[in-house]
Order: structure tokens, then C-alpha cells, then sequence
């Protein structure tokens, strides 16, 4: 694909342990590294590596934060029947049409004219971005697994520090978006979506103090350490002030008016605390903590 480029997102029926469901890979950007693995055919002259390769792969995501999704041109019982005689835990997508394929530009034509793809792999991070790509030289050549194990486990939290700030920052913009819904809900005096819209803020600000928590400890240099610290600070100031927001928007909703300015001013004085502070983009401290950039 060359350069930095976002994945391609895309939802196709797919098997999922056995049963038949769609697999939509655009739903699991931002939870998870995404594996995807493009092959040929369920049965055919090379399944043997495909199968081999989806194995493989499923072994590696299940060591680290990661899920993977293998796609081919057959159908959802072909990969049914393929899954079972293979032994291939991973989901598997049936792209007919070879959409999905052409939009990775791994599409190949076969022996009969029909759309299939190269035998190749795509590395999605937290962002939705392509960190990896690989393709198979020839008919039996498989990826460097421990180049790849060593690239995953750094870009995952319980990998590294630049992991963590990364999924950090995700959970804690979340939680920035549904505080700001809680304000306008809060606006046209719809107290009860505001509350329900806090509680989910202080769900993402508190998950994100976590990650930056952990960040901290796997850091192992000043700057990538002090991005995981500040993290933390501000994550917890917004956690609070989303827990006290939820207890202002259900004392509005009771007509409690003294626990309602109770609980508007301390979370007015937590957003105080932090309302000028900012958090660099995950991909500054990237750069910063392999020495490709400094502050």
C-alpha cells in the first residue's frame, strides 16, 4: 500500500467459531492490533500454507493485545469445512467479489479467471493505521514471526509505555467527546441522558488512568515517562469531574438543588486544574521515545 495509510475498513460474512456471522473489522479499530491475512483459497494447490500461515498467526495474536481475520474469495461454508479440516481457530471472511482484496492491492487473477488473492498480511494499530505489511515471495515463504512478535508487542500496552500512551489517549478522547454531550444534554435540561452520557465519560477517563498508570511503570526513558505522568494527572482530574457532573445532572433531574451546586462546583474546580493542560498526540511520543524527535 506504501506509505501511511489508514486500513481500509470493511464488514463481510464471515465464520466465527463455527458459525456464520458478519465479521466487521472497522468495529474493532481502536480496541485492538488487527491482524488481517489474505490467502488464496480454502482447497487448492497452496492451502496447505495458508493454512499454516493462519495458524501461526493466530498463535502470535493470541500472545499479545491483537486480533486477526483471515479473507479469500471462497464462501462462508467453504470456510466452514476449511476451518475444521485445517484446524484454523481465526475468523474467516469470505470477500466473492474481491473487493477487499483489490482495496489491499494483493488481488491476483486465478487458473479459472476468478478474482484471488496473494498470500499477505496487513498489521492495523489503534489508529487504524498500517504499520506492517508482508507478502509471500514465493509459493512457501512465510513471515519473520519474531521480527513481527517484537513490532506487535510495541505498539500493545502490555508491550510498552508507547503502547499504553497510545490507548491512553484513544480512551481518554473518548471520554472528552461524551463530556461534551453531557454539557449540551445538560443545556437543554435533558438530565437523565446527561448523567447516562458522565457515566460513560468517567468510564473512558478512568480506563485511560489506568493505561497511563501502566505506561508509567513500563516506561523506560525521562520523556516517554513524563507523557504516560501527565496522562494520568489529567485522565484522573477528568474522571473525577465526570463523576461529580453525573451527580449534578441526577440532583438536577430530583430537584436537589443544594447537592446539585455542590456537585457543579467541585467539578468545576477539577476541570480548573487541567483546563489548560493538553496532551501531545500519541504520535509525538512515539517519535520522542525512539529519539526521532525532542520537545
Amino acid at each position: 500500500m506504501g506509505g501511511q495509510q489508514f486500513v481500509t475498513e470493511f464488514s463481510l460474512p464471515g465464520v466465527v467459531d463455527g458459525g456464520i456471522e458478519r465479521v466487521n473489522v472497522g468495529s474493532w479499530i481502536g480496541d485492538s492490533i488487527v491482524v488481517l491475512v489474505f490467502y488464496p483459497s480454502d482447497f487448492g494447490p497452496r492451502s496447505g500454507q495458508s493454512a499454516a500461515l493462519l495458524r501461526a498467526v493466530d498463535e502470535l495474536t493470541g500472545e499479545v493485545d491483537a486480533r486477526a481475520v483471515g479473507i479469500a474469495p471462497d464462501s462462508v461454508y467453504s470456510h466452514r469445512r476449511f476451518a475444521a479440516e485445517a484446524d484454523v481457530d481465526v475468523p474467516l471472511a469470505s470477500d466473492a467479489d474481491g473487493s477487499v482484496t483489490a482495496a489491499y492491492g494483493v488481488a491476483s487473477t486465478g487458473e479459472a479467471g476468478q478474482t484471488v488473492a496473494e498470500r499477505s498480511l496487513f498489521v492495523v494499530d489503534y489508529r487504524g493505521v498500517v504499520v506492517h505489511e508482508w507478502a509471500a515471495s514465493d509459493t512457501g515463504a512465510m513471515p519473520e514471526f519474531e521480527r513481527l512478535r517484537t513490532q506487535l508487542r510495541s505498539i500493545t500496552p502490555d508491550g510498552s509505555a508507547q503502547g499504553c500512551y497510545r490507548t491512553g489517549y484513544v480512551r481518554y478522547r473518548e471520554g472528552r467527546r461524551y463530556l461534551s454531550s453531557g454539557l449540551e444534554h445538560c443545556e437543554a435540561g435533558d438530565w437523565g441522558l446527561a448523567a447516562s452520557a458522565f457515566d460513560e465519560a468517567s468510564a473512558e477517563f478512568g480506563d485511560a488512568t489506568n493505561r497511563f498508570t501502566k505506561g508509567q511503570g513500563l516506561a523506560d526513558g525521562d520523556e516517554i515517562h513524563e507523557y504516560n505522568s501527565r496522562g494520568r494527572v489529567v485522565a484522573t482530574k477528568y474522571w473525577e469531574a465526570a463523576e461529580w457532573l453525573a451527580g449534578f445532572a441526577t440532583a438536577a433531574s430530583k430537584g436537589n438543588v443544594e447537592s446539585r451546586e455542590e456537585n457543579r462546583e467541585a467539578a468545576e474546580q477539577a476541570l480548573q486544574e487541567v483546563r489548560d493542560v493538553t496532551l501531545p498526540e500519541p504520535d509525538a511520543a512515539s517519535k520522542t521515545a525512539t529519539g526521532k524527535h525532542r520537545a
